[in-house]
């Protein structure tokens, strides 16, 4: 989809470009966009005062002294613009793109090892941070705006990065946050239950998924073709597949808290590889970076050495207490997501498995039992407190999780996460582990639009006295 005529021209002579009203400055072109919540056209007047110089719409508007341009989608027209504006900077780095419900954020980390290890300099723009090597340039939200995007792959290429590796959720997909963008590779990792709060079905959420090989430019495409939606994409498209079954392999794969072995076969030849990263499904996310990898020409002892050296922030993260027991602080808050984690520490576990664990509130709530039945499933004790409840009362929320369990004796609800937290390491005895679920890598709580510092792995550890230390 080209620009629309005129545009170009005005972006040659614009300053900056926004589809938020207040950070218009003059010189600036502004893009209606209509949003889940509001819709951009009722702040078309502040951008005028602001100082924008034209504004993007999709319907007629009331301004004077402004060059206005009508199109039929503001949100592909500003990815784009923001494409050439910032130089066609997908042009000048190689662009992987990771979509999936689940392990989208351990896989950047793997191929980011892994490019190292290969001599390259990428760059990581996800869930955790965007930053290259050690520079961090933003957080926020998992896939950027437009804007923020192409601007921070401009600003990734200008600091020498040779690979952007990025985490493409289902929002920017529906959101065309990343269109006019062109990749390298896209791959696929999974897709179970989450996030019908906002696309209401399964096959909805699918099908945002799916935009992403069959709507950009791209040069491989990897899938999981061990999830039924991967066999879906690779009978829609020519795609690199790994799993159980697949192009690359698993073939064997042994797993403890000390980290993983994976034994991966490709082209009639066996690798075995050793990494920190523990847990089952991690089979997965190895399969899957080394496939990228594979793809993109990468040696195997890159592969090899990358995967030894890989580690990821609240994911899996082993805490020993110096008490006998063990904690696992991880990122999980699906369903699936959590039933990976459970069942991998019930197998590796000698003693009982204490569970704490929320759910976020104004999201998904039909996923909130299917979390207790999960919790219920494979621990000894369900400590219920609250995640980031946001606008939401937590104790409704527990509600919602406690109608998934139906063993209430094994349940403690204690909303307070620090005192709950607490609890279950003070219950903890030698040989158990405490799964410390949904929050991961995540140093805020967000309670009624406040964000207050609060982090998993902090608290265990002063709850520990200091005592332990990530493994």
């Amino acid at each position: 989809m080209g620009l629309p005529a005129g545009l170009e021209d005005l972006l040659r002579t614009a300053k900056g470009i926004t589809q938020n009203s207040k950070e218009v400055r003059e010189g600036f072109v502004f893009f209606a966009v209509k949003g889940t919540r509001r819709d951009g056209h009722e702040f078309v007047e502040e951008a005028v005062r602001n100082g924008a110089f034209a504004v993007v719409v999709e319907r007629r508007v009331k301004v004077d002294r402004v060059k206005v341009i009508k199109v039929q989608d503001t949100r592909k027209v500003l990815g784009e613009a923001a494409n050439l504006f910032f130089g066609r900077p997908s042009n000048r780095v190689k662009v992987i793109g990771i979509t999936g419900t689940n392990g989208k954020t351990t896989v950047t980390y793997i191929l980011e090892a892994i490019l190292k290890e290969a001599g390259f300099r990428p760059g990581v723009i996800g869930t955790i941070s965007y930053r290259l090597g050690e520079k961090v340039l933003g957080k926020g939200r998992t896939t950027p705006d437009p804007v923020l995007w192409h601007s921070t792959i401009k600003e990734m290429a200008d600091l020498g990065a040779t690979h952007v590796v990025a985490e493409v959720s289902s929002h920017a997909l529906d959101q065309k946050r990343v269109w006019g963008t062109r990749f390298e590779v896209v791959a696929f990792t999974n897709l179970t239950q989450d996030h019908l709060d906002y696309h209401g079905d399964m096959e909805s959420y699918f099908r945002a998924k799916l935009k992403l090989f069959t709507e950009y430019s791209y040069r491989v495409a990897v899938v999981n073709a061990d999830n039924p939606y991967g066999r879906r994409i690779a009978s829609t498209v020519e795609a690199l597949t790994y799993g159980r079954e697949g192009d690359l392999r698993i073939e064997n794969f042994k797993t403890g808290f000390w980290g993983s072995e994976i034994t991966l076969s490709y082209g009639g030849k066996s690798y075995t590889l050793t990494t920190r990263l523990a847990g089952e499904f991690q089979a997965y996310n190895v399969a899957c970076g080394v496939a990228c990898a594979i793809s993109m020409g990468v040696e195997w002892d890159a592969i090899s050495e990358g995967l030894r050296k890989v580690r990821v922030p609240g994911r899996f993260e082993v805490v020993s207490s110096g008490r006998g027991f063990s904690v696992v602080i991880d990122y999980a808050h699906t369903p699936d997501a959590m039933d990976n984690v459970l069942r991998t520490i019930r197998k590796l576990t000698k003693g009982r498995v204490i569970t704490v664990f929320g759910a976020g509130g104004d999201r998904d709530r039909s996923k909130r039992p299917m979390m207790g039945e999960v919790a219920e499933r494979w621990s000894d004790l369900v400590i219920l407190t609250s995640d980031n409840p946001r606008s939401e009362d937590p104790e409704r929320i527990i509600e919602d999780i406690l109608a998934g369990i139906k063993m209430r004796r094994k349940v403690f609800v204690q909303p307070d996460r620090r005192m709950a937290i607490k609890v279950a390491l003070d219950l903890a005895k030698e040989g158990d582990v405490v799964a410390v679920l949904g929050k991961g890598h995540e140093e805020y709580q967000e309670v009624q639009g406040v964000k207050y510092p609060f982090s998993d792995v902090k608290v265990v550890r002063e709850v520990l006295s200091g005592g332990g230390d990530v493994l």
